[in-house]
């Protein structure tokens, strides 16, 4: 195993083929046309919007609830997808006249998704029409309590479907059966956009549509990434457009973030909203109120700083929250084929950071659930391909409360008087499903590679596939056999590790990440196997070859 504990899988072995047509293989790029298609950008290729189902009649039902002077109240998420979903949506309606409000949930107190007290205080308040949006496919009481007041509701969610639907004005889930959409990998803010899309030639000119969506795509964007759906087919053609529309500087909240992170304004990638942008907005919805992102994707600078505070006091929360989550680990006599903790001190909003660090650490699907007074509130993180939210629902439905999510990310809330019952069906289910013999962390390498190739030119064409992400990874690479010495450890505490390596006639700087606490493992007189990322490391004018180090190896 390597220093992170995984197991290395070469996508690609075929020595006659060069770095560039081995990434285009293990794409599935195999004839002209799919090269073709899968390097053409243009706004052409997006999918019409009114394909999704209900589309049309959602439409039709907000053009006249704008006519009419309906107040129209959009109910979203806390987190990036949310909302942006909701900047999106609430933008436009506002910009055409309508009369239209927000609610965004408090995570804390309200969890993810409607409840029946917030359709009673929009009933009270004389809204006409709720929009939910990364949310509602799974609201059934909530959306038929509506009705009952004589509320109509449109759903705009993504989220896999539950067994019964909600009876909706209209419900916009490109993953229903019946829905003729062909992209099924559209976010919360994917769908949003589509509705945005729809709407906004029935209030604008041509000219003015084009130019208006092609900037709201920089706000699609940040969902698309942070909710890591595939950037494949039409998410890649919306994201590269929306990430060009972000490094022009169409959204001053998103720009002033980036400069307030030391970034380059002018260069925004999916790794600089995946690493960068996305843990500063969702800080918000986190640790305080999501109505401080929401404003700042509506233009209000102001509230970069809060952002950013946020942020720190969630790394630092994170941090403490991690090392009790360890020490439970430490302390378990189960099998912990799925690792579960849990703590009354721990923020909701962390929950997903706690669980998504145990399944690095550990190969384990996890759950972290923070005890209230009467229930358990948990996210779920998984990996391979072992789907932690069907699992639930299929061996323990009958005991939460509510359960939903994705395969490999889910949330629920669970009576605490259930709690040993769903201990006792995870240890006694979980072995049918993982072999622990089996079941590890595994890092997929894109090929083996030589000095000879490593150039400035390759990292040209290297960036020609991106944006990367789920679907279209980075690409890693593999050298095999090299001797780590001079290691210098970076940072505040230490935590990086930086040092140079030596191939053939020529010397390259590596940097790895966090692996402070391996730098005992290294040794000057072993050799090792380095997986990496390539990459262009500039300071004061100058460019060097860099390899950001992903996982190392000692070869025995």
């Amino acid at each position: 195993m390597s220093f992170l504990g995984k197991k290395w899988v070469i996508r690609n072995e075929n020595k006659d083929l060069s770095l560039i047509d081995k990434m285009l293989e293990n794409r599935d790029l195999k004839t002209e046309e799919e090269v073709y298609s899968f390097f053409n950008y243009s706004l052409n290729r997006l999918h019409d919007p009114l394909l999704l189902k209900d589309m049309k009649k959602a439409v039709e039902r907000i053009k006249k609830a704008v006519e009419e002077h309906e107040k129209i109240m959009i109910f979203g998420d806390y987190d990036v997808d949310g909302t942006s979903a909701t900047a999106l949506l609430f933008d436009l309606l506002q910009k055409i006249g309508a009369d239209v409000y927000y609610t965004l949930p408090d995570r804390e107190h309200d969890g993810y998704g409607l409840k029946d007290y917030f359709i009673k205080k929009f009933a009270e308040e004389g809204v006409n029409l709720v929009i939910t949006v990364d949310c509602g496919t799974a609201n059934v009481k909530e959306v038929k309590l509506a009705n009952e007041l004589g509320l109509e509701v449109i759903v705009t969610d993504h989220h896999d479907l539950p067994k019964e639907l909600p009876k909706a004005y209209a419900l916009i889930n490109p993953k229903q059966p019946d829905c003729d959409y062909p992209n099924k990998e559209l976010s919360g803010s994917g769908v949003a956009f589509k509705l945005v899309s729809a709407l906004a030639p029935f209030y604008f000119d041509e000219e003015t549509t084009e130019r208006y969506l092609y900037a709201q795509m920089g706000i699609a964007v940040l969902g698309l990434i942070a909710d890591c759906m595939k950037l494949t087919g039409e998410n890649r053609v919306l994201t590269n457009n929306g990430l060009k529309s972000l490094s022009e500087g169409n959204h001053p909240g998103i720009r002033a973030l980036l400069e307030e992170a030391g970034m380059d304004t002018t260069k925004v990638t999916s790794t600089t909203v995946g690493y960068f942008l996305g843990p500063r907005i969702n800080a918000a919805g986190r640790l305080d109120s999501a109505q401080h992102a929401l404003e700042l994707l509506l233009g209000n600078v102001e509230k970069v700083a809060t952002l950013s505070d946020l942020n720190t006091r969630r790394q630092s929360m994170v941090k403490k929250f991690v090392e009790e989550a360890k020490a439970q680990v430490a302390e378990s006599k189960g099998s912990n084929h799925i690792i579960v903790v849990s703590s009354p001190d721990w923020n909701a909003g962390t929950l997903g950071l706690i669980a998504g660090k145990m399944c690095d650490l550990y190969h384990r699907p996890a759950i972290a659930m923070q005890e209230k007074e009467d229930e358990f509130v948990a996210s779920c993180r998984s990996l391979n391909i072992f789907d932690i939210t069907a699992f639930l629902r299929k061996e323990a439905g009958g005991l939460f409360t509510s359960v939903g999510g994705h395969m490999l990310a889910g949330g629920f809330v669970l009576p605490k008087a259930n709690k040993d019952e769903l201990l006792r069906v995870i240890e006694k289910k979980a072995s049918d499903y993982i072999d622990l013999d089996t079941f590890h962390g595994t890092l997929e390498l894109e090929c083996e590679v030589d000095e000879a190739e490593l150039s400035f030119a390759i990292t040209e064409n290297i960036r020609k596939f991106e944006p990367f992400g789920n679907g279209n990874p980075e690409p890693t690479l593999l050298i095999r056999n090299v001797r780590i010495s001079d290691i210098k450890p970076v940072g505040k505490q230490g935590e990086h590790l930086q040092f140079p390596i030596k191939l053939g006639d020529q010397k390259f700087q590596a940097i790895a990440f966090r692996f402070g606490e391996h730098l005992d493992k290294i040794k000057p007189e072993n050799n090792y196997d380095i997986a990496f990322n390539l990459e262009v490391n500039e300071w004061a004018g100058r460019k060097k070859l860099q390899l950001r180090v992903v996982d190392i190896k000692e070869i025995i």
